[in-house]
């Protein structure tokens, strides 16, 4: 074939995909009736793109899909009766047995339409098995405004009373109404469609693929504060962590999980080892000093226990072990109980704090024993220094408590859900092309922060911070 005659087809080629992408794109545009409802742009009406999703409690993976979400409706019947109102053309966000259990939401996006206040109803969402949800709506992924509730086949919204004329919307937010003790087989509300009344939106497809890597990067920072690099561990060896414990005893789980710990201290901290187990006898096993990780992993093997638990003593004796120690400084404190040794360690703390040290407690309260009592007095110890305590009733527990007292990890997302960075808070972010991003926090449990909009060359800032055990963020 010449290439004249090879050009041609190329041409010819483009245009028949055109030609079909346009009939495609009018068609899709014709007015279409669902279950009574009819949308003049068709099946172009319904969300394109999941954004997020989190199934509450007693979710079945079969209904925990959220692309079932997407399009028009497809569930058969008027409402999936026929399966109880469950089945895999839609997507359950389940049910919360309290106000600490999670909160089922999915989230989704209008890509080709936008969501505006037309006469009548705006927003349609088609719940089959009639339970309610709440609605929120958004223009930038971030900040959502509550609508009302819905159920139904579909359930209507009109959003005039909570928006302005002409203002756009792209992302709505539906979450699960709570209900005690639903345990059906697709507990809370089972979303098939979210239908929008609205304008089409112009999509230029091909541009978007072509410059994808060409775009402006922003970037990425999140905030603890500065972690310190000077740490001295303390480990409770009185004669209580002897106890059983899953096949084994606390000690051995706790040495093995503190060997394990070792590999993620930063290279260039500065570590100590201090165990207690007798009244006014508290051992300091590796001094103060640059890591060395054999050392360190030695030592902790070698720990022996036997005796009470004198917290204060060991907490005094620390204010010798940092006393050539300028900067910042944590005590990580692993403890089974309280003090037995008639001190105050709480006072100790305080006292370390008014004589001007820089310097944080973290307590990891590990299979405590002796009652509320104790697990309080562990608490005030942290508090005490503005620290962190972490309750430990296993193995898991205890690793992810040692880990988070040292480095927290975080993974971003894009939209289509593929993970573009992992990283530790502290270190320096990521630059990412502009877009939305999803961000998880490895705390406990899992912090997700929704639709993190990086802009071209602008930081992007999260602070994370920590009240009454739980963790919280901060988007700017």
């Amino acid at each position: 074939m010449n290439t004249s005659a090879r050009a041609s087809s190329i041409f010819l080629s483009l245009m028949i995909g055109f030609l079909i992408t346009m009939v495609s794109s009018l068609a899709l545009a014709e007015p279409a009736t669902y279950s009574g409802v009819t949308f003049p742009l068709g099946d172009r009406s319904f969300a394109d793109r999941v954004v997020s999703y989190r199934a509450a409690s007693c979710v079945r993976a079969s209904f925990a899909n959220p692309r079932a979400a997407l399009g028009p409706p497809d569930c058969d019947g008027d409402g999936c009766r026929a399966c109880y109102g469950c089945d895999t053309c839609a997507v359950a966000l389940g049910y919360r047995l309290s106000e600490l259990d999670d909160r089922g939401y999915l989230t989704l996006e209008f890509v080709d339409n936008l969501l505006l206040d037309v006469p009548g109803n705006d927003l349609f969402v088609y719940i089959t098995n009639g339970k309610r949800c709440q609605v929120e709506i958004s223009s930038n992924g971030i900040n959502f405004i509550f609508v009302g509730e819905v159920s139904g086949y579909p359930g209507g919204i009109d959003i005039s009373p909570f928006v302005s004329d002409q203002e756009e919307f792209h992302f709505v937010r539906l979450r699960d109404v709570p209900r005690d003790e639903d345990r059906s087989s697709c507990p809370g509300p089972s979303i098939d469609a979210v239908g929008a009344m609205g304008s089409l939106q112009e999509v230029e497809t091909g541009k978007a693929f072509g410059s994808l890597e060409l775009l402006p990067t922003g970037e990425i920072s999140i905030m603890v504060g500065e972690t310190p690099k000077n740490i001295l561990i303390i480990l409770d060896s009185s004669s209580s962590m002897e106890d059983a414990f899953e096949d084994s005893t606390k000690i051995r789980v706790a040495k093995e999980v503190l060997t394990e710990l070792v590999d993620i201290i930063p290279d260039d901290a500065l570590v100590g080892l201090r165990i207690f187990g007798m009244c006014k006898l508290s051992r300091l096993l590796l001094p103060m000093g640059p890591l060395e990780r054999n050392a360190l992993r030695t030592q902790i093997q070698a720990i022996e226990t036997g005796g009470p638990t004198p917290i204060a003593y060991a907490l005094e004796q620390a204010r010798k072990d940092f006393a050539d120690i300028p900067d910042a400084k944590l005590i990580l404190l692993v403890s089974d109980g309280q003090e037995t040794c008639r001190g105050d360690p709480v006072a100790v703390a305080r006292e370390l704090i008014t004589a001007g040290y820089e310097l944080k407690i973290h307590v990891v309260g590990f299979a405590v024993e002796g009652g509320q009592g104790a697990r309080e007095q562990l608490m005030a110890i942290a508090e005490a220094t503005g620290g962190i305590y972490f309750d430990a009733e296993s193995k898991e527990e205890l690793r992810s408590a040692l880990h988070l007292s040292v480095q927290i990890p975080y993974q971003v997302y894009d939209q289509q859900g593929v993970q573009v960075f992992s990283g530790v808070l502290g270190q320096p972010g990521p630059r990412l092309p502009a877009g939305v991003y999803r961000v998880v926090i490895d705390t406990l449990p899992p912090l997700e922060l929704e639709s993190v909009v990086i802009q071209p060359e602008q930081m992007t800032t999260i602070t994370l911070q920590r009240s009454n055990g739980t963790y919280s963020a901060e988007v700017e």
